[in-house]
């Protein structure tokens, strides 16, 4: 199978609202097996870099078609997508051959003639004016909107919070690739010995430098899931800021805890290492599928300390008596505006009005689970958006709810943590200041 086919069948189906990118793109090439290694990540860049730029990619198809935008099908729209994304994006890509292969995509699915000639106008045009290509400049929030791929009402809320240069890094931020972080698995293995298994193997680690289990993957020789160590559960792909969360929950051995949003388990199974398997966990998660998957991480790792509880917190928190639980992880639902260099197509599918219902959903959340703390225990609120309608107005609105709760300051308990700590007491990364994914936590003790 062509790649650049490949590619454009994975956004076309994006398109139509077939999946998520992770899911299609895993899809795609469980589908096709034969693909070399080489295939894989060149489909990768030409679907996630698609994605990433959506915006200024239709711009600049709109501004060099005599087509009116309304007019011009999904399928040729997907088409010149990946055309021009790799003409204008693509250094190492000459952009005759991108011109070349996306007609003869077009000739592939019979598009009719005049459709073919009008693909190839538009791309030999792009190709020879692309140094040409600005963006307008009167409006800073259209410019910075097309000019760093991001939609306009997002743009002019980070215009209003953090000004025009440090919208244009978080911008600029979010269009690079994420690195690949591992967490090592120390119910069975150290950091130390895993980064040396992994080096024998042939591929270049790095340690990261907030969390203590957490390695940097480059330069891998083969696809993650076969590097020595992963089928017998030596470690987990996470985030380094995420695994920064289950120590500032801080769990200890023997402890009761409620993860009360667990989705797959990143953060789940990483309470239980720092527990060392001892104690008990209950991983509240709604979903059928994110259930199948965060059951195979445990049976992966070896964690045996998780009870999963299917269900929403609200209705699951009644199975137990009041002051239950030594600590409670809310890992909240929220608008993950802090993480999309992980997430590139959910900048596209955010709207204003998700912020205001995620924050109604978030407090409901931590107002649930408040009685179920003991008395002097743990209730850490987490999510990884960077509004301060769904972090520091949420925690105010909790604490005016429930005196018997008071902030901690997350300086103060982690000093290793505080170049990331707010005068207020809250964790909060910020990639314009901190070059991390943006993570909020709050941490509540119980009087």
């Amino acid at each position: 199978m062509n790649a650049r086919f490949l590619a454009f069948k994975l956004i076309h189906a994006w398109e139509k609202g077939k999946g998520y990118p992770e899911a299609l793109l895993q899809g795609t090439f469980a589908q096709y097996s034969s693909l070399t290694r080489q295939d894989k990540a060149f489909i990768t860049e030409l679907f996630y870099g698609t994605l990433r730029w959506l915006n200024q990619l239709d711009y600049i198809i709109d501004t060099f078609s005599q087509v009116k935008p309304q007019k011009i099908r999904p399928e040729v729209r997907s088409l010149l997508r990946l055309g021009v994304y790799q003409i204008y994006h693509l250094d190492r890509v000459p952009p005759a051959a991108a011109v070349y292969e996306t007609v003869e995509i077009a000739k592939r699915l019979r598009l009719p003639a005049w459709i073919i000639k009008f693909i190839n106008a538009i791309l030999r045009t792009v190709s020879r004016e692309r140094e040409k290509i600005s963006f307008p400049q009167d409006d800073p929030v259209c410019y910075i909107a097309l000019k760093y791929a991001h939609p306009e009402w997002l743009v002019k809320c980070w215009l209003d919070e953090f000004g025009e240069e440090d919208t244009k890094a978080i911008c600029e931020f979010n269009n690079t690739p994420p690195p690949v972080v591992i967490r090592t698995n120390t119910l069975k293995i150290s950091r130390s010995a895993l980064k040396k298994q992994l080096i024998e193997a042939g591929v270049e680690v790095y340690e990261t430098t907030l969390s203590p289990e957490g390695l940097i993957v480059k330069k891998l020789p083969c696809a993650l899931h076969d590097l020595p160590g992963f089928k017998t559960g030596l470690f987990l792909l996470q985030a380094e800021i995420s695994q920064v969360i289950s120590h500032l929950v801080a769990p200890k051995p023997g402890e009761f805890v409620l993860d009360g949003c667990a989705g797959v388990g990143g953060k789940t199974t990483h309470l239980a290492q720092l527990m060392q398997n001892r104690g008990q966990i209950f991983a509240v998660e709604p979903n059928s599928q994110r259930q199948k998957r965060l059951s195979a991480h445990l049976r992966r790792l070896d964690v045996h300390i998780v009870q999963i509880k299917p269900g929403h917190l609200q209705e699951v928190v009644s199975d137990f008596p009041h002051s239950y639980f030594d600590r409670i992880l809310i890992d909240a639902p929220c608008s993950g505006l802090g993480v999309l260099r992980q997430h590139v197509d959910l900048k596209w599918k955010r709207k204003p009005v998700d912020i205001a219902n995620l924050a109604s959903i978030q407090i409901e959340l931590l107002e649930a689970a408040a009685p179920y703390v003991k008395k002097d225990g743990v209730l850490v609120y987490v999510t990884c958006t960077l509004t301060r309608e769904e972090n520091q107005e949420i925690i105010r609105k909790f604490l005016q709810s429930f005196p018997q709760y008071k902030l901690e300051s997350i300086a103060h308990l982690f000093p290793q943590y505080s170049l990331f700590c707010t005068k207020d007491g809250f964790f909060q990364t910020l990639s314009h200041k901190h070059g991390r994914e943006g993570f909020f936590a709050a941490r509540l003790r119980r009087l």
